[in-house]
Formats: structure tokens, C-alpha cells, sequence
């Protein structure tokens, strides 16, 4: 009995609770509408003032075939762009995980003192030993004289080469066998 009268008693208030929230929710409602359509007809008018100042544009914006390349060539940059952003962060995201997975092996190198692997600039193989032996020497010395006279051979052949004008003979050519 005292649960019904208390629902009695409560029941216009939540009547008039209800009335109210809905009241709200409409007058939000049509404060956002009204809100939403200022702000578009506001950037609409700027549009058309700016469009109205560069006839061209308003032109190549109007026309289909343009205004359809246009739309086409925009769509496939902005792919072009998320796709690279979207690369950049994998090969970010990838390198992290690297670096993650590397961390424990870089933790024990640096505890344990182990030597990095050595960075030399020098990537040349020498093959020869060094020596002490009167005999090699002068057979080594007598070698490398040999090869600069042959370099300063090469050096006056070419030399002559570049003076004479270049001639061809059908003969290099193998056009007398075509006859």
C-alpha cells in the first residue's frame, strides 16, 4: 500500500522529468541544425564569392570532364599518400620489433664484454707475404718495372689512337660477304 502511494506521489514527477529531457533533446537538436547549417552555408557563400573572383576555376570546377580528372587524379594521390604513410609505419613498426627482438643478444654482448663485429673500410684481400729475401725482392722489383713500361706503352698506343681519325673497313664490317 505505502509502495503504491509512493508511485503515486513519484509518477508526476517522472512525467514532468520525462517532458523536460524531451524538451531538451529538441531544443539540442534543433540547435545543432541550426548550428550545422550556418557553418555550411556560411563556408558555401565563401566558396561561391571565391569562385565568383576566379572565373577560370570556376570554370575547370564546373566542367565535368576536368572537374572528373580531377576528382580521379586526387583520388589516386591521396592513395598514393596513405599507402606510403602506411608503409613508413610498418617499416617503423617492423624495425621496432627488430630492435626488440635483438635487445636480449645486445644486453649479453654489452654484460659480456663480447667484441662488435669489427666495421673495416678496407675490404681489399692481399695475397703476398712479406719478405726478407734479396732473390724476391729484385724478381718483384724486375716485375713491377715491367708492368710500368707496358702501362707507358699503353698510355702512347692510345695517345696515337685518339690523333687518327677512326675508319672502318667493310671487312670489320662483314658487308663485302652480304654481296
Amino acid at each position: 500500500m505505502l509502495s503504491d502511494h509512493l508511485a503515486d506521489k513519484l509518477n508526476p514527477i517522472k512525467t514532468r522529468t520525462s517532458s523536460l529531457l524531451h524538451n531538451v533533446t529538441e531544443t539540442t537538436n534543433s540547435l545543432d541544425n541550426y548550428l550545422l547549417n550556418r557553418i555550411g552555408n556560411s563556408i558555401t557563400s565563401s566558396l561561391n564569392n571565391w569562385l565568383i573572383q576566379h572565373p577560370l576555376i570556376a570554370w575547370l570546377f564546373n566542367h565535368p570532364i576536368i572537374a572528373l580528372v580531377s576528382f580521379l587524379l586526387t583520388l589516386v594521390l591521396t592513395i598514393r599518400l596513405l599507402a606510403t604513410v602506411y608503409r613508413a609505419i610498418a617499416n617503423t613498426i617492423d624495425r621496432m620489433w627488430l630492435w626488440i627482438l635483438r635487445s636480449p643478444w645486445l644486453l649479453l654482448k654489452f654484460l659480456f664484454g663480447w667484441p662488435a663485429k669489427p666495421a673495416t673500410g678496407n675490404t681489399t684481400v692481399t695475397n703476398y707475404e712479406v719478405t726478407n729475401n734479396p732473390e724476391q725482392l729484385q724478381e718483384i722489383i724486375a716485375r713491377l718495372d715491367q708492368i710500368q713500361q707496358q702501362q707507358e706503352q699503353i698510355i702512347q698506343d692510345l695517345a696515337q689512337l685518339k690523333q687518327q681519325p677512326l675508319t672502318i673497313e667493310p671487312k670489320q664490317l662483314r658487308l663485302a660477304e652480304k654481296k
